[in-house]
């Protein structure tokens, strides 16, 4: 025989799509070796993962054990059921139904002998000479008046019978269903231990279970202070766990690891390089392709691409975060959100527009990760002070990294875009020049001068045969800052009620025997 044992949980630790358990407690065992059983665990338990740990002891097995167990039957119970009292309530109506029927039977064979009282009397007094021609037409028409309604209310009290009689019979039906013995499975931890003293110990489980899943959620914040202008970023973890167990109290902890991902070495293959001559085509043609390049760092701009990542994005290093505070987490599959920490950094904020993907000019805000700990990718609920903004994408960015969020667009401030080209080839040497024009027009409805940037882009050149020019004398105003990565940066002060134009030109020039362009 085995000793039962409850043990509560104390600590779980969520995983990206699964979790770990930990029951725990203090146990009274005698001395030497026992089974014991720990009960209460989830059905959904992972068997080859369940460990177990004795303080003074060993356990030298530890194995899932799964019974079912039959629930008592819902009817055995003192109090009734919303069903079984319709149950009742229906009988008694069926009962009344039919002695109703009963009555007007009855009412109705009555009816039917005063009518053959009143024609006895008329063939009696008729054949004496005693005939009373109007008191008989009175009397048969009231005999007639009261057997019609006796028959009409006795075929609606018939059909009312029936009537309950079906929702008894469907009422019992369901009744005697839902009275089945539920079957239950019962859940345990059977464990072969030993203690060589006895007394009392320290017994912890542990185990994984599935339909566990967390993701990290973000709220910033942006509003003025003395010095400027301040981000404050709340970090939450939403959980849902459907595991068949409450998670009461716990400590709860999330990590990112992926234990059953698993890692294997890479197979070693043949790769044969071989060497040619170059063909009189490939001699005289440089084969060239504009592509679309995403500047691959972290933190502001960064470009982690955690829409093709099935999970979270860790930045390659798991990291485990801790809640501040025990936790109660329900079996419900709802979302629950559970605080991780807060930070407050100051911040600076523009009016920034890109011009090539949206009219709109945006309120964009830096600030540096001063928080305790990593930001994971994840949505961010944006703040300012007129009230809730919308929802960003927060990249992943290290402590200490500069980040940027956009707070909304700034309704008194519109952009439209132009575009133009054309190309010029030289006759002698074939020579290619590609001319870019752009015109931006920004207008300012409000009432008040706002100092906005707008970003445009021009492509990079990696081969010599192709050069990429900015058109100085086409561009006005001068750009403030072209990046190394083709940025082109304006910077610009918009008076209350007013229209600019700006003129951004570049020119991309190629040889001859470039191809692809």
């Amino acid at each position: 025989m085995s000793t039962p044992i409850h043990l509560p949980v104390i600590k779980v630790t969520v995983l990206e799509d699964r979790a770990l358990v930990e029951r725990g407690g203090d146990v009274v065992l005698p001395a030497g070796p026992q089974r014991l059983r720990v009960e209460g665990l989830s059905p959904l338990a992972v068997d080859r993962s369940l460990q177990a740990q004795l303080t003074g002891g060993t356990v030298a097995q530890a194995r899932v054990s799964r019974i079912w167990k039959e629930k008592p039957r819902e009817g055995a119970r003192e109090r009734k059921t919303e069903l079984r009292r319709r149950v009742e309530d229906l009988e008694a109506e069926w009962k009344r139904a039919q002695a109703d029927m009963q009555r007007l039977r009855a009412r109705l064979e009555v009816v039917n002998v005063a009518h053959e009282d009143v024609l006895r009397a008329i063939a009696e007094l008729s054949g004496v000479g005693r005939a009373k021609p109007e008191s008989w037409h009175e009397q048969l028409e009231t005999v007639r008046k009261e057997s019609a309604s006796t028959e009409e209310a006795l075929r609606q009290s018939r059909k009312h019978v029936e009537v309950t009689r079906q929702r008894l019979v469907e009422a019992q039906a369901t009744l005697a269903q839902g009275e089945l013995p539920e079957p239950q499975l019962l859940t345990s931890a059977e464990l072969e231990a030993n203690h060589p003293s006895g007394g009392t110990v320290s017994l912890r489980v542990t185990y994984l279970v599935p339909c566990a899943v967390w993701r990290p959620a973000y709220r910033a914040t942006l509003a003025p202070s003395e010095n400027g202008e301040t981000v404050a970023l709340e970090c939450e973890a939403v959980v849902w766990q459907r595991t068949e167990e409450e998670w009461k109290d716990v400590e709860l902890l999330f990590s990112t690891s992926r234990p059953t991902l698993g890692a294997s070495p890479p197979r070693l293959v043949e790769d044969w390089l071989r060497l040619r001559d170059k063909s009189e085509q490939e001699k005289h043609t440089v084969e060239v392709s504009v592509r679309e390049e995403v500047i691959q760092t972290t933190g502001e701009g960064g470009a982690s691409q955690t829409e093709s990542m099935p999970g979270l994005d860790d930045g390659g290093e798991a990291l485990t975060l801790r809640a501040p505070h025990r936790v109660t987490v329900p079996c419900d599959g709802e979302p629950h959100r559970v605080p991780l920490f807060q930070f407050r950094a100051p911040a600076t904020s523009e009016l920034i527009g890109y011009p090539e993907h949206s009219p709109l000019v945006h309120r964009v805000a830096r600030f540096d990760n001063t928080g305790p700990s990593v930001l994971l990718a994840g949505p961010v609920d944006l703040v300012r002070s007129s009230g809730y903004v919308g929802r960003a994408q927060l990249k992943f960015t290290g402590v200490g990294e500069r980040l940027k969020l956009g707070f909304g667009s700034e309704d008194t401030l519109r952009v439209a875009r132009l575009v133009d080209s054309k190309q010029d080839t030289q006759r002698i040497t074939g020579r290619r020049t590609r001319t870019h024009q752009v015109k931006l027009f920004l207008s300012n409805t409000g009432t008040r001068s706002e100092k906005v940037v707008l970003e445009e882009r021009m492509p990079v050149s990696e081969v010599e045969a192709v050069e990429v020019k900015l058109l100085q004398d086409q561009t006005k105003p001068a750009p403030a800052k072209v990046s190394e990565d083709g940025i082109v940066r304006f910077e610009l002060a918009t008076p209350p009620r007013s229209q600019q134009e700006l003129a951004f030109a570049y020119s991309v020039a190629s040889s001859a025997k470039v191809a692809g362009l």
